[in-house]
């Protein structure tokens, strides 16, 4: 099953910015809003608060009328002003909506850390609940559903100190989403009920439908066919009594899968014209994609497969450009009917595009990893160009000054006896720490991502398979902490196992596909690692 992206992108904006300083009419077009904001921004005081929210709003009004070249220039334009750090946030957190709507993930990510880092600056557990929100969706979309899951508790655990209803039923919503996708699928059980009834509680019904479902979306991975359609009959009828259009159909469209899974071709067929009939209602233009997908496999299964490549093509046609699952089924349901109907070269041209769009999903995975490094402290920010002319200046000046420092140094050193030279290896070890720090949580990093890109599997199957970390279980989900310390350095462990570490690697290079490019270098920093470790025994145990 597939996440409701309607749903994903309202997890995004769930928190306001502030309170409405250009009074925006909803019932006229967003065309009158903007005009209206620009006019009240003229009348303001420049650089004064109300000037500051008004032009924040006025670039979220920007996006939502689809131009987010204009959104982004409002927005550098306020991030080049003598700003607060709440109001640094404010305008970073939206730059990055901006490059996650523009499907620019690892962007997205940069300005999300950033915001990150300013809301632990100003102690605002609000705000870092929000983050942790924000760059769970991301890493959610780039596939790394781990780092989404962690976040997402994350999340959940500031709610609940916040004694947030609302936010803790929204985050157990999005953890059971992740749990199904990585088919955990008891511990997705669990999160979704806890948020039915906490949407129950809160007297949210449409919310508490919407949970019933994907509640029901598991049941279905599991195949337990009757308890899914008892739970999608007990809200069908409230749904279309209460006008809610949309889950109506999601729900259809999963009973239409059910009626697949099971061969009855027929019942699918009443399904998907129900779907269709209660999708019109709707006021949205846009083709239900995984519609699509399950239309085109009904047609398939009755021998049509001209149909559904058309279908098919047609789901591409608007998908191709995107690395997620439902690309990958409809590349594969597209072979699958080109061999099926001996159409041999298109077939091998489908599998070529399909193959493109996975090593674009490779090369976004590599700059993921690389993103990781920099967040750990392991890769240094590159400097800004306006300052490059400085930045020069200031490296010839300090290699002049290192010139003639080396060169007393050495005129010192040898006209000294070889012991005093020796008390230079106390500052030789500190710097092996370091490096030794560093190296730890680089392989680590690697390790893990190398595991997740070649095995398809979580760092908690390499926990337990591996016998190397202890698994924990927290709220009813299994959970990783100790080994999640060792993926960056400010939480790394002051005696860090580097056995463990050591071991960990080598069973991933047993494990995994030795062709992967990035084995060679993992091989390679084991052997470092091996060797700062014996050469600083008095630091890890």
């Amino acid at each position: 099953m597939f996440l409701n992206i309607v749903f994903i992108i309202f997890l995004l904006f769930s928190y306001p910015i502030s309170a409405s300083v250009c009074e925006q009419n909803k019932s006229v077009d967003i065309t009158s809003d903007i005009l209206t904001c620009k006019q009240k921004i003229s009348k303001l005081k420049p650089h004064s608060t109300a000037s500051f929210e008004a032009k924040l709003e006025l670039a979220v009004l920007y996006r939502q009328a689809g131009d987010l070249a204009l959104a982004n220039s409002e927005l550098e334009q306020l991030l080049s002003q003598s700003l607060s750090i709440s109001q640094q946030y404010h305008v970073t957190r939206q730059l990055g909506i901006n490059a996650y709507r523009q499907r620019g993930y690892i962007q997205s990510l940069t300005y999300f850390h950033k915001t990150q880092k300013l809301a632990t600056q100003l102690k605002n557990l609000t705000y870092e609940g929000q983050t942790s929100n924000d760059l769970a969706n991301v890493y959610q979309a780039l596939g790394d559903l781990d780092t989404a899951l962690t976040l997402f508790l994350n999340s959940y655990d500031i709610a609940k100190q916040l004694n947030d209803l609302k936010r803790q039923a929204v985050t157990l919503n999005n953890l059971g989403n992740i749990s199904r996708d990585i088919n955990q699928l008891d511990d997705a059980i669990v999160s979704f009920r806890q948020a039915h009834l906490l949407h129950t509680q809160l007297g949210n019904q449409t919310k508490a439908n919407h949970t019933l479902i994907s509640l029901a979306e598991v049941f279905f991975k599991k195949l337990q066919f009757d308890k899914a359609i008892n739970l999608i009959n007990t809200t069908l009828t409230q749904l279309n009594n209460s006008g809610a259009h949309t889950q109506a159909s999601r729900a259809y469209l999963l009973l239409a899968e059910i009626a697949l899974a099971q061969n009855k071709l027929n019942e699918a067929q009443k399904w998907l014209a129900t779907q269709k009939r209660t999708r019109s209602l709707i006021q949205n233009d846009k083709v239900d994609q995984r519609a699509l997908l399950i239309e085109a496999k009904l047609k398939q299964l009755e021998g049509n497969d001209t149909e559904a490549q058309v279908l098919l093509k047609q789901g591409l046609a608007k998908n191709h450009n995107q690395n997620s699952q439902l690309t990958e089924l409809f590349y594969i349901a597209l072979a699958q009917s080109q061999q099926q109907s001996k159409q041999y070269r298109d077939a091998l041209s489908t599998l070529e595009d399909y193959n493109t769009m996975l090593r674009q999903n490779r090369a976004d995975t590599a700059n993921l990893y690389q993103l990781r490094l920099k967040q750990a402290d392991i890769l240094p920010n590159k400097p800004q160009h306006n300052y490059l002319t400085l930045y020069n200046v200031l490296a010839v000046f300090s290699a002049f000054i290192v010139g003639v420092l080396l060169s007393y140094k050495y005129l010192a050193q040898t006209s000294k006896p070889l012991n005093t030279v020796n008390n230079a290896a106390p500052s030789e070890a500190i710097d092996t720490e370091q490096d030794t720090r560093q190296l730890i949580v680089e392989v680590m990093t690697l390790s893990l991502s190398i595991w997740e890109q070649t095995s398809s599997k979580t760092r908690i199957e390499l926990a337990e398979e591996s016998k190397m970390w202890k698994v924990n279980i927290d709220d009813g989900r299994l959970r990783v902490r100790t080994l999640e310390r060792y993926l960056a350095i400010k939480t790394l462990p002051k005696k860090p196992r580097w056995r463990n570490i050591i071991k960990t690697a080598h069973y991933v290079i047993n494990h995994c596909n030795e062709e992967h490019e990035d084995i060679h270098k993992l091989k390679q920093q084991i052997q470092k690692l091996e060797i700062l470790a014996k050469a600083s025994p008095h630091y890890l145990t």
